[in-house]
């Protein structure tokens, strides 16, 4: 009797590769919808408000109970870089996709 054993694993290769499509397609448009946030944050990181609300930080008028990572240096800079590593890598691994 032949064995249809590979069967049975491309079979289960097939429906992960479908399911985590499923899941990108999810996030992607998770982050399409999110993207006017994001810009909004990189807005408010370059603006007036934000040094204002630093000065107030500094001077100890902004509660220490809030969370205010968005006053630190590092927070929306570090996203920033991470987005931006992210979306070149989302490019490099679709261009594979694409080409295999």
């Amino acid at each position: 009797m032949k064995s249809y054993d590979h069967i049975v694993t491309m079979e289960r290769i097939r429906v992960q590769q479908g399911e985590m499509l499923q899941e990108m397609q999810m996030l992607l448009e998770k982050m399409e919808a999110c993207r006017p946030e994001y810009a909004a944050l990189i807005q408010y990181y370059y603006s007036e408000q934000r040094e204002k609300d630093l000065e107030d930080d500094r001077a100890g008028l902004v509660p220490k109970t809030m969370k205010r990572g968005v006053l630190s240096e590092d927070e929306i800079f570090d996203l920033m870089g991470d987005y931006r590593d992210t979306a070149i890598r989302m490019m490099e691994v679709g261009l594979r996709m694409i080409k295999e």
